[in-house]
């Protein structure tokens, strides 16, 4: 692991940061935790830390999130979409994240603006409100006009990257890397969630959502992808003026989903091409929205959806959308077997020893809560959730983007539901998994040809001579290696330590008595009562060093 401060030593503002995050964190109940870190100063006390247990840490974690700021903010509704790397009640928890973040001045603004483009603001818009629309945690968005190109004289939403926030993002990334590091180190019960990988897998999705780049693309894919369909739409991008920390996209006004007060079949109507348009997203297209809640959904005067805020997207491969399908299909038949191995096919990390048949009756229990649920509809998005936090329990670690479908479906239904109280979801699936399993049927139309699977297998059979050739070239050049992992390495190295600690200190102790008698025969003074105060002063250090390493080694035994 990195130098555990090499990171937050590279400037006073990092040590000034990391002060204040551990303030926050004892004010919230986490002293202990911060006791395991060993920080680089004296853990800060105050006056107002938690005293009491009323709440449970999952709400502790979230409040300490809202007070630690924007990135930290940002980083609890990313984990809210992923119960894959955290537990599905704080995953819940950090859904209720609220923001309290003030709008950047205007000044700050225009000159982060212009340095971007590298022209007045004028020179690029005729008007540019500067009151913003909406203030987030990482950006905020102004209404505003083009001078010039396809899009000049219309209403335009400018998105506009907070200009300080890309450093303060870093610094409070590599400070949550160097505590995942050491908490991952020192403290043994954490190691099985792995918290240096969680604290990567942010680190990754915050960097691309922060380059607007990547938004613009998926906004023109999804355009591309549903051009032809008279429900569904997403502002249209001003490309030639997409950059990295600046979007100008159309200004497209429309109600709240949970604002909207439409007729009750055109409600049912909305709600059914949501759902249309998830579904076409995950298992037509590959490329899908991750969290389409009542805040990135809006109606427009037309009747249309309108998709926004696509910063965080979900892909599914050929063969996770086969496999995606495989999910709709077993549970429309009940087969919990044929769920049970799409699971552990598609899924990242199996353990060698997994107990088949007990995993396969785990998976009829999360199953049957989809077929007869108590207190409401089922959804396929809750039986994907629920579907993780059971694989977690055995080890099996699914792939991320299969988490992101759970969640963008749970989100889908609840919207919904919003529109239509009666809407139910997995009843408008049924009609999917029946076509879907009559194709999967066809040799000729199947989205999983017979042809395609035995064409794949015969390829990789065909590699089986090349591989096998490769191994035995690099044991013949001596460069094979062989990995070995020893389980409970840590806790015999551990005992080892303590072993040569006893040693030395009782190497120390002997050094002592033996000196001090030398020096006691000598005779060398000064002396008091005859005695000389060297050899005298040794014995008592050796006697009393003694008498500590003994009571230490009868408190390390118990």
């Amino acid at each position: 692991m990195e130098n555990p401060f090499s990171i937050i030593t590279r400037s006073t503002a990092s040590i000034g940061r990391l002060k204040d995050i551990a303030l926050i964190l004892a004010r919230h109940g986490f002293g202990e935790v911060l006791d395991l870190v060993r920080l680089p100063f004296r853990r800060p006390r105050c006056e107002t830390c938690e005293t009491t247990g009323e709440r449970n840490v999952w709400t502790k974690i979230r409040m300490a999130m809202e007070d630690l700021g924007p990135t930290f903010i940002k980083v609890g509704q990313v984990l809210s979409l992923r119960p894959d790397l955290v537990p599905l009640e704080l995953c819940e928890e950090l859904k209720h994240l609220q923001e309290d973040v003030h709008p950047e001045p205007f000044e700050e603004i225009r000159a982060h603006v212009e340095r971007t483009y590298g022209m007045p603001l004028s020179d690029i818009f005729s008007f540019f409100d500067e009151t913003p629309t909406a203030a987030a945690s990482l950006s905020q968005v102004h209404r505003a006009r083009l001078r010039h190109g396809p899009f000049a004289g219309r209403d335009m939403a400018v998105k506009v990257r907070r200009p300080r926030v890309l450093a303060t993002v870093e610094a409070d990334l590599d400070i949550m890397a160097y505590l995942a590091g050491v908490l991952h180190e020192r403290v043994e019960s954490l190691r099985a969630v792995n918290i240096p990988d969680v604290v990567a897998e942010v680190k990754k999705s915050l960097r691309r959502e922060l380059d607007f780049i990547n938004e613009a693309r998926n906004i023109q894919l999804f355009r591309a992808m549903f051009a032809d369909d008279p429900e569904i739409t997403a502002p249209a991008v001003a490309e030639d003026w997409a950059r990295s920390d600046v979007l100008i996209m159309e200004f497209m006004e429309g109600a709240r989903l949970d604002k909207y007060d439409g007729p009750p079949e055109e409600r049912e109507r909305i709600a059914h091409a949501g759902l249309r348009c998830a579904v076409a997203q995950m298992l037509e297209h590959g490329m899908f929205h991750a969290d389409p809640h009542l805040g990135n959904v809006r109606i427009l005067s037309d009747g249309r959806l309108c998709y926004f805020d696509w910063g965080l997207v979900g892909r599914l491969s050929a063969d996770m959308r086969q496999a995606l399908v495989d999910y709709i299909i077993g549970l429309a038949q009940n087969d919990p077997v044929r769920v049970a191995k799409i699971a552990l096919e598609m899924a990242v990390r199996v353990p060698p020893l997994l107990d088949f048949q007990r995993f396969v009756t785990d998976v009829m229990f999360v199953i049957d809560k989809v077929r007869a649920p108590v207190g409401g509809n089922a959804n396929l998005g809750r039986f994907m959730l629920d579907l993780t936090e059971m694989c977690r329990d055995y080890g099996v670690l699914l792939r991320p983007d299969y988490i992101l479908v759970g969640r963008a479906l749970l989100s889908t239904e609840a919207c919904g539901r919003v529109l239509a109280p009666g809407f139910d979801a997995m009843e408008a699936l049924k009609p999917v998994a029946m076509r879907y399993a009559i194709k999967r049927a066809s040799l000729i139309f199947s989205d999983k040809p017979l042809l395609g699977d035995l064409q794949d297998s015969l390829r990789a059979l065909s590699r089986l001579p090349q591989k096998a050739a490769h191994v035995l070239e690099l044991a013949q050049a001596g460069k094979l290696t062989v990995e070995l992992r020893q389980g409970g390495l840590d806790r015999q190295m551990s005992n080892l330590r303590g072993v040569a600690y006893v040693i030395a200190s009782g190497l120390v102790a002997a050094s002592l008595v033996i000196g001090s008698s030398l020096i006691y025969v000598s005779g060398i003074g000064p002396h008091w009562r005859g005695m000389p105060i060297f050899g005298l002063s040794g014995f008592t250090i050796s006697g009393l060093f003694g008498m500590w390493l003994v009571v230490h080694l009868m408190k390390k035994t118990k």
